[in-house]
């Protein structure tokens, strides 16, 4: 009998196992931006694809190449991070990198671990890390593929309070005087409702200015047009301006505290976009705005996935498929049996999880009863 409780809980231990085996999440990252170097980057990850802050213990990054025939691995990892140096630019720091070779290449792939990458950023934060370059190592190279093993999903990120840092490359900056606008931002590139109390913006900018300037040459700007929260909202329009709190001739930081202040709550959710202007102490350039410490949105989370029956699916094809002329009624319609769809999908769901958990159970208690008999026989 002890031996077929045994055997019965051995059972139960390994279908948990394989659960849990089955939990841990795998990124695959797009490459299809790669190029082709023998001596530069041909391929960049920027942590909105894969944050350095979801890597454990056991993640491992296959990174697949053209090349081979070598010995040695062709491509190295560059991590990118910001280097949080308190007597580096007036306690702001600075942009710094690290690189991490691979740990075995055979076939064409080469293995990076977590140890080697943990050991290269040394006292560093995961969350600093705002971008994974793939570089070639003195031998022509393309990226082929990019694969990041057992490492936090973006689920468990938001439920940990795991942070992540962010590069933003503003498209077609300017320069600017007399209190104009270098750059502008959107939401696609930068949403605020991203950021938390430990938020630190910092802006790269170049610039002419005076000696013994009275005050920063730059200031950052919270834009919203149709403000639905904010007590400073006239009209549904807020422009809160921000000062930094520590710049110097060509670098400034802003806090989060200050920004909440400037737009009047700590809810973003209506800011459309963000600025870096100058100040009219001189001319500036902006170039760069890296935000540290952001937080995952229940909106960037994947979708449940949705159990649909063959119908359904023909369904979706027919609607795309309709004539431009009746577009708008057949978005209606389609909202309408969606709605009325959900329901009975999310009950479908609920009862198909309910059998599958008692044929589980049932299936084991059986198996159990059987293993008693034999057992008993003998």
């Amino acid at each position: 009998m002890r031996k077929a409780i045994s055997i019965l809980f051995g059972t139960a231990a390994a279908l948990t196992l394989c659960c849990m085996t089955a939990a841990a999440d795998d990124v695959t990252v797009d490459t299809s931006s790669a190029v082709e170097t023998a001596d530069g980057v041909s391929l960049s990850v920027s942590s909105k694809d894969l944050a350095a802050s979801q890597f454990k213990e056991d993640t491992k990054i296959t990174v697949s190449c053209t090349e081979t025939d070598s010995d040695a691995s062709p491509v190295k990892l560059v991590l990118n991070y910001w280097h949080a140096d308190p007597d580096v630019n007036s306690g702001m720091g600075e942009p710094a990198s690290a690189e991490v070779e691979a740990a075995e290449f055979q076939d064409g792939k080469a293995v990076f671990d977590a140890a080697s990458i943990f050991e290269a950023l040394g006292d560093n934060e995961l969350s600093m890390v705002y971008s994974i370059d793939v570089c070639a190592v003195d031998k022509a190279v393309t990226c082929t593929g990019f694969e990041a093993s057992d490492v936090y999903s973006r689920a468990e990120m938001s439920e940990n309070d795991i942070l992540y840092a962010k590069w933003v490359h503003p498209r077609k900056p300017k320069e600017t005087d007399n209190w104009g606008q270098s750059i502008s931002v959107g939401v696609d590139q930068f949403d605020t409702s991203a950021m938390t109390e430990k938020t630190w913006v910092i802006a790269i900018y170049s610039a002419e200015l005076p000696e013994n300037i009275p005050s920063a040459p730059v200031e950052f700007i919270l834009q919203s047009t149709d403000d639905t929260v904010s007590p400073k909202a006239k009209n549904g329009t807020v422009w809160g301006k921000v000062s930094p709190v520590l710049f110097n001739d060509h670098m400034a930081l802003f806090d989060y505290a200050d920004m909440v202040d400037a737009y009047g709550t700590d809810d973003m959710s209506c800011v459309s976009t963000v600025y870096v202007g100058d100040t009219g102490n001189g001319k500036i350039k902006c170039t760069d705005l890296y935000v540290l410490r952001c937080k995952v949105l229940d909106r960037e989370l994947p979708a449940e996935p949705v159990v649909s029956e063959a119908p359904a699916e023909e369904s979706s094809v027919v609607e795309l498929l309709t004539p431009p002329s009746s577009a708008v009624h057949s978005e209606a319609a389609a909202a309408v049996e969606n709605d009325s769809s959900s329901k009975a999908e999310k009950g479908s769901v609920k009862s198909n999880l309910v059998l599958i958990i008692i044929g589980a159970v049932a299936g084991i208690a059986v198996a159990g009863v059987i293993l008693y008999i034999i057992l008993g026989r003998k």
